[in-house]
């Protein structure tokens, strides 16, 4: 399912107002009966459901390879960190799409119909055991796995597909975007039993099980959908049909998730060696203190974001004893969009020149060099890492130069160029600059309205701080005033989403592919609280997502991603920052990880769960470090089993 993508957790990390009294523990609150009097009639509830076509052939897939490891070791508790507490605990409104909602889906619409699996990129069965996409391209009949069951105990049955399309379509769940998803990608979505589903789309298309196969089941049972569901149901923890479901909160400081004692899933193919721990504890900690925590024992493994920490940082005993672990997995994602965002709709975004001077202005190989251990690569495309990236497409470069020629298209000029220039003028300029060592250009530039070259900018990272800060200074050098402003990362972000910035720090993940049109798409300029975070909108454009979407030509829908690539660069309210393709962990000795650490499509440490707890080790360890013994200490810390190396560092 082309769903809103994931935001990255330094950037989209979000508190919520009051859950539980302070220090408090809440337990799942008991679900309203579902009521259906607001929805508009679905065909599969309907007298006569539809049939299956006599001739349906059916196909599954249980021959790839498995996603975990059958080696791995069922039980203990994961203790990993979270950036902020969450907003709120819904799957879609308002504030659905924080730091906690790469967790909250995790258990709940991540378990779709069916599943790409994340080495071979072939579709395996999830929620359904079996699929048939009929000739039209758009059509497809699914069985449902008759022993799948919500963490409840109710079955899933097909009428939890037909009411998840139903809530995406109904204006009482306040959300835009999957209002227009729903009108945009599903006809209907139709009961024939209770565990056969047919899904039409509104379109043929290329590929039909990514684009409508992306459902989840919604406790139909469960779920009262009115006029009051966004505030009812803001702090109401998820029935889920994954193998967790959360157990405990603490206001503010932590989210714990159970597992289910008689999982439905156990046992099944693709699961074996998932979801191996018996409760995950997620613990709000500040940005950057992960590495604190994990040294004193209160964390048993953390990603590691920063090439600073990474090289500097982790030189004390655990480490050098071996006890404390640390691997560099290379993984191949898309890299999604990530770096300064301009908002088209502030006066100063609104020049085109102003825009592209910004583009020049920005130094990345100094940031990489002097703050990143060169280890980033710069990102160019809206794309990269997918096959719709235009190749031929360059990043705009350092050049100062050609900021100050774009500055005076804009018409933004020395304050002095400005004044008055008669003889007496030009020579006190002279003489300016002369005995002052700060010269006119270190000034900011003006127009002719007296507004000056000065803007901010508004981020959530304070990790990212020192980036930005080597960046203001060069915007600083051409005469331009980039204010730095922190916000809490899940206000900055709120404040991205409603187009209330100038500048803005954001990083999205994306899909296997590309989804242009929750970005770029006309339909969600006019609105906010959407992935059009910039207020962007071109007929060209709109055509061109239209023949990505919908052309059978696998070459003409190339073309037209190349040139929605091209219309991005040239428009140049989006500044590309770098990618990494590499997961960077450092873990205690105990958490254990298959040969290949990770699947090749993993894009955070929390996609597929395939560590776990050794407890002989973890016994051993606490015994070993008090005794003082050393470990063997890995020589190689890059973790390459799919040898994507070579073809990053070649720019494949």
């Amino acid at each position: 399912m082309n769903e809103r993508r994931r935001v990255l957790g330094a950037f989209a990390a979000a508190i919520a107002g009051a859950l539980v009294p302070p220090g408090g523990a809440a337990r799942a609150a008991v679900a309203e009966p579902v009521v259906r009097d607001d929805l508009a009639p679905a065909t599969g509830a309907l007298a006569s459901p539809p049939m299956l076509p006599p001739d349906v052939r059916w196909e599954t897939n249980n021959d790839e390879p498995l996603i975990g490891s059958p080696q791995a070791i069922r039980g203990g508790t994961l203790r990993y960190e979270l950036g902020a507490y969450p907003l709120t605990f819904r799957l879609m409104g308002p504030n659905s799409n924080d730091f906690f909602a790469a967790w909250n889906r995790l258990f709940t619409f991540n378990f779709t119909l069916v599943q790409r699996h994340p080495v071979t990129d072939r579709y395996i069965p999830m929620m359904a055991t079996h699929w048939s996409v009929q000739g039209d391209q758009r059509t497809i009949y699914f069985k449902l796995d008759p022993e799948a069951r919500f963490s409840d105990g109710h079955p899933v049955t097909a009428d939890d597909y037909v009411f998840t399309w139903q809530m995406m379509r109904s204006p009482h769940i306040v959300d835009p975007f999957y209002n227009t998803y729903a009108k945009q990608y599903y006809e209907s979505v139709d009961r024939i039993d209770d565990h056969t589903l047919r899904i039409v789309g509104t379109r043929w298309s290329w590929r039909p099980l990514y684009d409508f196969a992306g459902l989840w089941p919604t406790p139909a049972h469960a779920t009262k959908l009115d006029a009051g569901w966004v505030q009812r149901t803001n702090n109401q923890f998820q029935i889920t049909v994954g193998p967790y479901a959360i157990a405990d909160v603490v206001r503010g400081e932590s989210v714990t998730f159970e597992r289910l004692p008689k999982w439905w899933g156990e046992g099944r193919r693709y699961f074996i060696g998932q979801y191996n721990f018996d409760r995950i504890a997620l613990r709000v900690i500040p940005e950057g203190r992960g590495l604190d925590y994990l040294r004193r024992g209160e964390l048993d493994v953390i990603t590691e974001g920063s090439a600073r920490a990474w090289h500097e940082d982790y030189d004390f005993p655990a480490v050098n004893n071996g006890w404390l672990r640390r691997a560099r997995v290379m993984v191949d994602t898309p890299s999604g969009v990530f770096g300064l965002h301009m908002n088209l709709e502030a006066p100063i975004f609104g020049n085109l020149h102003f825009r592209r001077a910004m583009q020049y202005l920005f130094n990345f190989e100094r940031v990489n060099r002097n703050l990143m251990f060169d280890e980033y690569f710069r990102t160019v495309s809206f794309f990269e890492g997918t096959p719709f990236a235009d190749p031929k497409l360059k990043p705009y470069g350092f050049h100062p130069e050609f900021a100050r020629a774009e500055l005076a298209r804009a018409g933004y000029h020395r304050p002095a160029e400005l004044r008055p220039q008669g003889f007496f003028g030009q020579l006190w300029n002279t003489v300016r600059g002369i005995v002052f060592t700060r010269s006119d250009t270190a000034d900011v530039l003006v127009n002719e309205r007296g507004e000056k070259a000065s803007f901010s900018v508004i981020y959530g990272s304070q990790g990212l701080e020192r980036h930005l800060t080597v960046i203001q200074q060069d915007f600083r050098r051409a005469g331009v005033d980039m204010q730095l402003r922190l916000l809490e990362p899940g206000a900055a972000f709120e404040r991205a989403l409603e187009r209330k910035y100038e500048m803005t720090l954001v990083g999205y993940t994306s899909g296997f592919y590309p989804d242009p049109r929750q970005y770029l798409g006309s339909e969600y300029q006019k609105a906010t609280n959407n992935n059009d975070i910039w207020g962007f909108g071109s007929p060209e454009v709109d055509r061109l997502i239209k023949v990505y979407e919908r052309d059978p030509d696998a070459a003409a829908r190339l073309a037209a991603m190349h040139r929605i690539d091209d219309i991005v660069h040239d428009d140049a309210f989006y500044i590309p920052f770098w990618r990494s393709p590499f997961i960077r962990i450092a873990y205690w000795d105990y958490l254990r990880f298959p040969e290949f650490y990770l699947p090749k499509r993993t894009e955070q440490l929390s996609d597929y769960l395939v560590y776990w707890i050794d407890p002989a080790r973890k016994q051993a360890l606490a015994r070993d470090m008090r005794d003082g013994k050393r470990y063997p200490v890995d020589t190689e810390i890059d973790k390459d089993y799919y040898h994507l190396r070579h073809a990053v560092a070649s720019g494949g």
